[in-house]
């Protein structure tokens, strides 16, 4: 038997993005996101969350980008206050260079927010996968079962359409997220925390196409996958808020998915039913 999990990352990012998800769950085949705990759209997420009951709902972490909920951190932010930003974070969570108890704290914190809105989570997944690099599974783990959290997202990207060619950039980034989450695995598990057998996503991310999307779900492997995607309106000419987030809805809302997910015995889940 083959199951799908089609994940919507960043539920409060924006309007534009929020609506996207909407359209790709009510629409199309998405029936998990995962939400921002202080985006810049989110109390209109948590009214979304609230208004569509079947919409599984996990915390996208933040580590990397912005302000942190949690004053007076030293090895988590720089010296304006602000997270690191994603390259510079990646680099010192690999070489173990934040203090593991700021983490708790600021885990702890975007948690609470969720759970203060009357979220209910089921899931955690991160900005640009920091839940999966260096040491921080250790407290993450912890502090998601103590929360009641059971599943996270395990980024070993292997699920991808047979057509697509990366480039060489895309492959070594793809390759450090199989490899991290593999070497994260066994850490959640310890806290009878769960994931998914196959996923698919990173390799995909910009390249989604409705045509792309029906070669993924017919290649999918036997056993349970997520797809993380990044439905959205388009909020700029281009980068990752441009067209490609209004193609990504295209694609999850095509009308040929839901017959195609019948013909071949792929039924639709999410980590709520887990």
């Amino acid at each position: 038997m083959r199951w799908l999990i089609v994940t919507a990352d960043e539920l409060g990012l924006s309007a534009k993005r929020n609506q996207g998800i909407v359209d790709a769950h009510c629409k199309g085949i998405v029936t998990s996101a995962s939400m921002l705990a202080y985006g810049p759209a989110f109390r209109e997420a948590v009214k979304i969350a609230k208004a569509l009951p079947k919409l599984d709902i996990g915390l996208h972490l933040n580590l990397s980008e912005g302000e942190p909920l949690v004053l007076g951190h030293k090895t988590i932010v720089g010296p304006d206050g602000n997270f690191w930003g994603r390259q510079k974070a990646r680099s010192l969570a690999r070489d173990a260079k934040f203090d593991l108890r700021e983490i708790e704290r600021e885990v702890e914190a975007q948690i609470e927010t969720l759970k203060s809105a009357g979220v209910r989570i089921t899931h955690l997944n991160s900005v640009d996968h920091m839940h999966i690099r260096g040491n921080l599974a250790q407290p993450l783990s912890m502090v998601a079962k103590k929360h009641g959290i059971r599943c996270f997202r395990c980024p070993a990207d292997k699920v991808r359409p047979p057509s697509l060619k990366l480039d060489p950039d895309r492959v070594t980034a793809v390759q450090e997220y199989h490899q991290s989450a593999v070497n994260a695995i066994g850490v959640y598990a310890a806290q009878r925390m769960r994931s998914t057998e196959n996923f698919g996503g990173a390799a995909l991310s910009g390249f989604i196409t409705p045509d792309l999307l029906v070669e993924t779900i017919k290649s999918l492997p036997v056993g349970l996958t997520e797809l993380m995607v990044h439905p959205g309106m388009k909020a700029a000419e281009k980068g990752f808020e441009g067209p490609d987030r209004e193609r990504e809805v295209q694609a999850l809302t095509d009308p040929r998915l839901k017959p195609l997910l019948k013909e071949l015995g792929i039924g639709l889940t999410h980590f709520g039913k887990l």
